[in-house]
């Protein structure tokens, strides 16, 4: 905000005081970085005081209390950083019932004060978007610089504080998914059956066949052989009324 007083015949200056750019939220791609602007009064002569402290009683009717945030792009090389000692990753589930219901996702550890990044389906959501109005399927909350995200729409939502991801956000499949999916799962047991039935069935079928053609070949055979056997009886006989 610009500098002002406090009224038009006061003395008091109020103006913010920025703070150091914070490290960048990523490393290796374009990212953002944010610093933090506080309100001060300073009276002629006098050191700059917080106005917090400058009001007093006063305080709650003045806007300007609230930290600032201001956000520039930046672009810092992964081997620029220090990671912090943090190891562990939380994973979360959360579920939209309605195309029209919202829901606010805290990541844990982050704060106004450190670098936060979110993403959603591992595309960056940036302050840039929000704030020019590109993008409207999120919003991150200035007061706590990031730490809350409010969405719109399923995805798979992860958030890293100071480059590290601290935690991943799962959509839950909705109800009716849940009840399709069983469905499917019934109908392609359902169809793993029949097919079995009927591989079973073609087996059977195939050896009745097999039985079939064995027991005519039997047949066969055994014809063949009356027809021959008494041929050769007779034969001998008149062989012997010669002799």
């Amino acid at each position: 905000m610009e500098n002002q007083t406090l009224s038009q015949s006061s003395r008091e200056l109020i103006f913010t005081r920025w703070e150091a750019w914070q490290g960048c939220n990523r490393c290796g791609e374009p990212g953002e970085r944010k610093r933090l602007g506080y309100c001060y009064i300073k009276r002629p002569l006098e050191d700059p005081v917080p106005c917090g402290l400058y009001l007093g009683e006063m305080k709650d009717w003045f806007s300007r209390l609230q930290p600032e945030l201001q956000v520039e792009a930046c672009h810092v090389q992964c081997g620029d950083y220090r990671p912090s000692r943090v190891h562990y990753v939380s994973f979360d589930n959360f579920r939209l019932m309605e195309e029209s219901e919202s829901l606010w996702l805290t990541c844990p550890v982050a704060s106004i004060y450190r670098p936060v990044n979110w993403e959603a389906n591992s595309i960056p959501l940036t302050w840039h978007d929000q704030l020019s109005g590109q993008d409207f399927s999120y919003f991150l909350d200035q007061s706590t610089g990031g730490k809350q995200l409010k969405i719109f729409w399923q995805a798979t939502y992860k958030c890293f504080v100071e480059q590290e991801l601290m935690v991943q956000f799962n959509p839950e499949a909705r109800p009716e998914m849940l009840e399709a999916q069983r469905m499917a799962m019934l109908e392609a047991q359902g169809a793993g059956e029949v097919t079995a039935r009927s591989g079973k069935a073609d087996s059977v079928l195939k050896q009745l066949m097999l039985m079939l053609l064995v027991v005519t070949t039997l047949a066969l055979v055994g014809l063949l052989f009356k027809v021959l056997c008494p041929a050769q009886g007779k034969r001998s006989n008149q062989i012997l009324l010669v002799k």
